[in-house]
């Protein structure tokens, strides 16, 4: 059976991709084929379709002709997690109330670019703040006591930390970049980012250096909106602290907005 995509593009096979056709101005169907199958003899022509949608909707190959690709200019694929069917079926959930806006996203996804892994993930289900209530008592009906909705930082280091695969109904901040995955809203990159930097209590597991760390390996690894970016942490009232905190880092290639 044929391995199924992790979580996120896997950079290192884009750049191995990228490198093997470094001379090449364009690349064809069969080249990106035969690429994958020296390694995949097996490799499937729906596996190869699957490949190819997801380098073009990563924007990281560009449609140019019929069976005809070239490279991005970047060399970065978008941030775009896979979920997993437990994740979706929680957000699936929540279809009675028709929110008008909100997100679901792992811990897991932040895990990627850390340097030491904690031992737990969380999940965080993100609904507008009239709709905290009514979603926290019907996820607690269904997942009991793993449960928790806007919980303090108390809370957080002697509950939450212990328990077994928890989820956390938060608020949702109007107007946050969110994306589509597999038919669930899940934050850009961008919002992970800002609202690990904006929310030092809460997300006190990813500070200090590791949070250097996260935003480093973060725009080493995924290409990164600065205007989406800025925009954001300035309606969480953050901007000019982040702009800061990127300024000392040195090995940040990202372009700020001004």
């Amino acid at each position: 059976m044929e391995k199924q995509l992790t979580r996120a593009w896997n950079p290192v096979d884009w750049a191995s991709l990228q490198q093997a056709f470094a001379q090449s101005s364009t690349i064809t169907r069969q080249q990106v084929q035969a690429y994958f199958q020296r390694t995949e003899p097996a490799l499937s022509p729906a596996t190869l379709d699957s490949r190819l949608h997801e380098l073009r909707r990563r924007k990281l190959l560009i449609a140019v002709g019929r069976g005809r690709y070239a490279f991005a200019p970047t060399g970065k694929p978008m941030f775009l997690p896979h979920l997993t069917r437990p994740e979706r079926a929680i957000w699936k959930e929540l279809a009675p109330f028709d929110l008008p806006a909100g997100c679901l996203w792992s811990t897991a996804w932040v895990h990627d670019f850390m340097r030491h892994q904690p031992a737990r993930t969380w999940l965080v289900v993100e609904v507008p703040k009239d709709y905290l209530r009514s979603v926290f008592h019907a996820l607690q009906d269904r997942y009991g006591l793993r449960v928790f909705v806007q919980p303090s930082p108390e809370v957080l280091d002697r509950y939450v930390a212990e328990a077994e695969r928890p989820i956390l109904v938060q608020p949702f901040v109007s107007r946050a970049p969110v994306q589509d995955a597999q038919g669930v809203p899940v934050p850009t990159l961008e919002k992970l980012l800002a609202d690990l930097f904006c929310e030092p209590d809460r997300w006190y597991t990813y500070q200090g250096q590791e949070l250097k760390t996260i935003f480093t390996n973060a725009d080493r690894t995924y290409q990164l909106d600065p205007q989406r970016l800025m925009s954001y942490a300035g309606r969480r009232g953050k901007a000019a602290a982040l702009r800061q905190f990127l300024g000392q880092l040195p090995d940040w290639s990202t372009p700020l907005a001004l």
